[in-house]
């Protein structure tokens, strides 16, 4: 586990050495309302069927 932990830490120290510089980039002016839109109308249907689906396993009497 050590090994593996060192072997991550000296990878991510190589690849940020080769990271982009940040940029002094001003934020976008307009932000697209039909990206959040689709996120959310996503989010929100996730988690309603999973609850759905608890709900719908709890009734029929097949919890774990």
């Amino acid at each position: 586990m050590t090994r593996l932990i060192a072997g991550l830490y000296s990878l991510l120290v190589v690849v940020s050495a080769y990271a982009a510089d940040v940029k002094d980039v001003p934020p976008p002016e307009t932000t697209n309302v039909w990206g959040i839109a689709i996120f959310l109308i996503l989010f929100f249907g996730m988690c309603g069927g999973f609850f759905g689906y608890m709900w719908w396993k709890h009734k029929n009497g097949k919890e774990e």
